[in-house]
């Protein structure tokens, strides 16, 4: 008698669970939500999330919110997500350098990127591009890695910094291609551009929406992108696969809830992402933004973050990358 009371008192709760839970998603939203990006303003994700806000709010009734949780090579921002209730209150707009690189690169992390999250959509791609100072006697990625093997003096990629998908993106480069590129860390896009510039150092990985225009007035030579193929906005600029067959190295922004936040939740914030996503103004002005638009399914999320964690842990180990 005793252990059916139990037994019924246990069915009893996880019934209140369903239901509660149920309840809640019924009456999804009816408060504020926030958007949580773990970099300082200004950065891609900020940008990407305060482009959606208009479209998020009509579909979803209610403020959209944008909190800027940077630090900690983004790591902080995301664990504070990491261990939000997972009501659909608080979601997270990160990026591949967060969620695929950093578990494969730190001793430890306060999150794991497939355990603590669900995923919602990729947002867009952040086209990478490698790029040189006028003064280095190169103007196409293959001149490039010959004059690297020949050169007397080693050459320099300056980043936004270690485990960003720009450093790793050299890191491939240099595996691939057998040369060794020194790599120097910035804080941030904008000091390593700047360098590059002032020709302090002789290349830059970063994205191509940030060197584009410095381009087109002959201040840098982009010589070629990370992607598959070339960038419709750009089609003269080459691919490294041209050269380097089957090379790809891209970064990517995506939105993920809190593990165990509820399904038809899930469901609700993935279809107002994607529809605002695909909204005809949005999709352009992150176009003209160098941004191109992804707003995948879930499903199909999670197993290019399941692929990422596996590509760049495997060359993290070949290549000997980690963080103290």
């Amino acid at each position: 008698m005793i252990v059916m009371a139990r037994a019924t008192r246990v069915l009893v709760c996880i019934g209140a669970a369903f239901f509660i839970s149920g309840a809640q998603a019924q009456d999804y939203p009816n408060r504020p939500i926030t958007i949580v990006t773990p970099y300082a303003g200004g950065a891609s994700t900020d940008q990407v999330a305060r482009v959606l806000l208009p479209k998020l709010q009509a579909s979803l009734g209610q403020p959209v919110i944008v909190e800027n949780k940077g630090g900690g090579s983004g790591n902080i921002g995301t664990a504070h997500v990491a261990k939000a209730a997972p009501d659909g209150y608080t979601i997270l707009l990160t990026t591949n350098a967060i969620m695929a690189i950093n578990p494969n690169i730190f001793k430890s992390l306060p999150f794991d990127p497939e355990k603590d999250f669900v995923p919602l959509t990729t947002a867009v791609r952040a086209i990478l591009a490698v790029a040189a100072n006028p003064s280095v006697p190169v103007n196409s990625l293959a001149e490039l890695i010959s004059y690297a093997r020949t050169h007397s003096k080693p050459l320099h990629y300056g980043t936004a910094g270690i485990g960003t998908p720009h450093h790793m993106a050299g890191v491939l480069l240099n595996q691939r291609a057998g040369i060794n590129l020194v790599h120097v860390p910035y804080k941030g896009s904008g000091p390593a551009l700047n360098d590059l510039l002032g020709g302090h150092i002789e290349l830059g990985i970063t994205t191509l929406v940030t060197i584009l225009p410095q381009a087109e007035t002959g201040k840098v030579k982009i010589l070629a992108i990370g992607e598959k193929s070339r960038f419709d906005q750009a089609p003269k600029i080459p691919t490294v696969s041209e050269t380097l067959p089957g090379f790809e190295a891209t970064s990517w922004l995506a939105f993920f809830a809190p593990a165990g936040t509820p399904q038809p939740i899930v469901d609700r914030l993935s279809k107002a992402l994607i529809e605002a996503l695909n909204a005809p103004d949005v999709r352009q002005k992150l176009l003209d933004g160098g941004l191109p638009v992804v707003a995948d399914k879930p499903e199909e999320l999670a197993q290019v973050l399941k692929n990422d964690l596996a590509m760049w842990g495997k060359l993290a180990r070949e290549m000997n990358v980690q963080v103290e």
